[in-house]
């Protein structure tokens, strides 16, 4: 599973750059609205942005907390670093576990945002 992770990360390794220009660019946006609109046509854009600034990160993060994931321990290392190998590869299991409940909180809150600003 880890492996499928990090192949799919390396994959998406080319965008991580435009993750973070459209993270940025929907940041100023979302605070270029918050601080001089006060009109409700304004959430109209402002939902969206924050949706999709919500999802921009969730790449970015997700290229580069996965992009290099350590190979599973052998047989002829010592002790020591099978130890090692087992507490990082553990480490990053526990950031798989987080980052799928991450995506469905904000499969959750984009939802939520979408249907806010369609009604």
């Amino acid at each position: 599973m880890l492996e499928t992770l990090q192949r799919l990360a390396t994959w998406m390794r080319p965008a991580a750059p435009f993750f973070a220009g459209v993270a940025i660019l929907l940041f100023a946006l979302c605070a270029v609205l918050v601080l001089t609109t006060r009109s409700a046509s304004a959430d109209r854009v402002l939902m969206p942005a924050i949706a999709g600034l919500l999802w921009t990160l969730c790449g970015y993060v997700f290229v580069r907390t996965f992009e290099s994931v350590p190979a599973p321990a052998s047989p002829d290392m010592s002790a020591w670093r099978r130890l090692k190998r087992g507490v990082s590869r553990a480490w990053h299991w526990l950031l798989a576990a987080a980052f799928a409940a991450a995506t469905i909180a904000a499969l959750l809150v984009t939802n939520h945002l979408i249907r806010e600003a369609l009604g």
